[in-house]
């Protein structure tokens, strides 16, 4: 196994930025692909740095990819950075490139916790001839209520989503994203802890799903918005990538 960390110029930011990328020691050419988000106020090493997510690693064959997004919320911002296209498009297409990796649909999924979950949603659901499952952490669902719970916010919202009218029907809606899908649609696998400050906004997000009958497994467990929560999480998920189980899962 080998972690790779790279710098490059990206053409959607028009900027340098900075990703890690763990390798299989052996690939056999069948592997798996994992775009891993991470949270609010976090960078590409967050996961490495707060999980055994290495140690986990080393049991698969699975390539995880882990972008650095800022604190973007995974959009394209009004008259700023397009952090939507450089992570819903632009460093998988090149990770392919660079480490031969499969664009195949089964064996290519998402998965991030908090502001990564509402990434991991968007993209999941926004390109889902892309992604054939995506894992949802405690994810923060919701940009409008969200918006509307802390006003403070306002003007960094406004500098990445307009405004609350905007985000309706768009993109970083992610419940209009799920009344848009198709027989075809992703695999949802979400995870929250119940004592979580978001708990409320997943429970009506699994609702939201459910009615659209998706493919969709909600585990909940005791504790809160912390990390481990999230390293149990992301053992569980390899694990399931490596035998692409499609079952209910307790952890």
């Amino acid at each position: 196994m080998a972690i790779n960390h790279i710098s490059f110029f990206s053409d959607q930011l028009q900027m340098m930025t900075s990703m890690n990328v763990i390798l299989p020691d052996h690939p056999n050419g069948q592997g798996d692909v994992l775009l891993l988000l991470h949270g609010l106020g976090d960078d590409e090493h967050a996961w490495i740095a707060q999980t055994n997510l290495v140690d986990y690693a080393k049991k698969t064959q699975t390539t995880i990819i882990m972008p650095r997004a800022e604190r973007s919320y995974y959009t394209n911002a009004m008259n700023g950075k397009k952090y939507g296209d450089f992570v819903g498009e632009e460093v998988l297409q090149r990770c392919q490139k660079w480490f031969h990796l499969p664009d195949d649909r089964a064996r290519t999924f998402i998965a991030g916790n908090s502001m990564g979950g509402f990434g991991a949603l968007k993209f999941g659901l926004g390109y889902s001839e892309t992604f054939s499952k995506l894992f949802v952490l405690s994810a923060m669902p919701d940009i409008k209520a969200s918006w509307q719970a802390n006003p403070d916010r306002d003007a960094w919202f406004q500098s990445l989503f307009g405004s609350p009218d905007q985000v309706t029907n768009s993109t970083n809606d992610i419940g209009y994203l799920i009344a848009q899908q198709q027989n075809n649609a992703p695999e949802i696998w979400q995870f929250c802890g119940r004592e979580d400050p978001f708990f409320a906004m997943n429970d009506r997000l699994a609702q939201q799903i459910e009615t659209k009958r998706l493919r969709h497994t909600f585990v909940t467990v005791p504790g809160g918005h912390e990390w481990r929560l999230w390293d149990q999480a992301i053992d569980r998920i390899l694990k399931m990538i490596a035998t692409h189980e499609r079952h209910n899962v307790i952890l």
